[in-house]
């Protein structure tokens, strides 16, 4: 585990050299996300790893370097704050937060929370998840999380309405919601490499 106040980022991954820019991890996100067949999946693994591995990665290679790929996706720690994606502490496995839909709003917060232009600044993947992580409340993004995770079934019959309608206007495409999630994320990564074996 890398100990993020004290570590150097890493450049190097599991003995290969690597951009962790989070742009990369983001565009997997959104892919595998709007993947539908085995054959856009494979090729969203092909895709990954030229665009996160500095040197090619052959055909035979390339489950195993797609494991490590995932494994520096979560890498901060599987435990802690940021090793994991966004939407993976929902309730009722419900898809939160979607980097394409929400992109703007990424955008705005980083601006106003740290002053980074994510549209120019390169920023690691596991700094980028902990200041995610760390985003104020007063962020746009943060509100809308919070509008979106919100349980309703406790609340008076007014209060509700609102919450709910504020729900319809931040919601995200149907496509994207619900679905079975994996337990945890070495389950979902097993069940996606076990397609490709």
């Amino acid at each position: 585990m890398t100990d993020l106040l004290t570590d150097a980022l890493p450049t190097v991954w599991e003995g290969r050299r690597i951009d962790p820019d989070f742009r990369h991890m983001v565009w997997l996100l959104n892919t595998y996300r709007r993947a539908e067949t085995d054959e856009e999946k494979v090729q969203l693994m092909r895709d990954a790893a030229e665009r996160f591995f500095a040197e090619p990665v052959s055909d035979p290679q390339l489950p195993d370097a797609f494991a490590s790929l995932m494994r520096f996706f979560r890498g901060c720690a599987d435990d802690a704050p940021g090793g994991e994606p966004p939407e993976a502490d929902a309730g009722a496995g419900e898809i939160t937060l979607d980097y394409h839909c929400d992109a703007a709003y990424v955008l705005g917060a980083f601006q106003q929370a740290y002053g980074i232009n994510l549209t120019i600044d390169k920023v690691h993947w596991w700094r980028f998840m902990a200041l995610m992580q760390a985003l104020p409340q007063e962020t746009a993004l943060s509100q809308i999380l919070q509008i979106r995770t919100t349980d309703t079934s406790e609340m008076d019959p007014a209060t509700r309405q609102r919450y709910e309608a504020a729900k319809e206007r931040y919601a995200l495409p149907p496509e994207l919601k619900g679905g079975a999630r994996d337990v945890t994320p070495q389950q979902h990564d097993a069940a996606f490499l076990a397609r490709f074996r």
